[in-house]
């Protein structure tokens, strides 16, 4: 057994906002390891821009854009044209180059609340290697317009514990 991590890795917004998510999306692995025999422990990491973290190839690595402008899924020719489209959309995942992104500008009022919430949304994604699909019958933080103001549900942390020890290949350098 281990630890699961989660990595933000600091691209622009509000590192405070950021700081404190860092704490709730804490609370929110620790019960998604509960759920499961894989782990005994997680861990969600805040990386400096400029600072690559050595990645298990179950840990996961979410980048924090300051806007959709400065997408690392773009710059790494991807596509976000979805978001681009809908500015309610507070990150996506780019399932084929194993990227997930968070945007701080389209969080209300930078709410930590939001972003940890954003953050475990883009984990479930790219855990589950699920696109838009993931959202269907789901509720909570996992829904395709999810309120993150409250906890994930008891279901979305099974869901999450079911996919958690999927091995996959991210880039912590982007």
């Amino acid at each position: 057994m281990g630890a699961f991590t989660v990595y933000v890795k600091y691209k622009g917004g509000k590192r405070d906002s950021l700081e404190k998510a860092i704490t709730l999306l804490k609370t929110y692995l620790k019960a998604v390891v509960d759920e499961q025999k894989t782990f005994d422990s997680s861990d969600a990491v805040l990386v400096e821009d400029g600072t690559t973290p050595t990645l298990q190839d179950t840990d996961v690595i979410v980048y924090m854009v300051r806007n959709i402008e400065k997408s690392v899924i773009k710059k790494q020719g991807g596509t976000v044209a979805t978001a681009e489209a809908n500015d309610k959309i507070l990150g996506m995942t780019d399932l084929n180059k194993k990227i997930c992104e968070v945007y701080a500008d389209r969080l209300f009022q930078d709410s930590p609340k939001e972003l940890s919430g954003a953050i475990y949304h883009e984990v479930a994604h790219i855990k589950s290697n699920q696109d838009n699909a993931m959202h269907k019958g789901k509720n909570g933080f996992l829904t395709d317009a999810p309120d993150y103001n409250g906890t994930p549900t008891d279901d979305n942390n099974k869901f999450l514990a079911g996919v958690l020890a999927k091995k996959l290949t991210m880039n912590a350098s982007y």
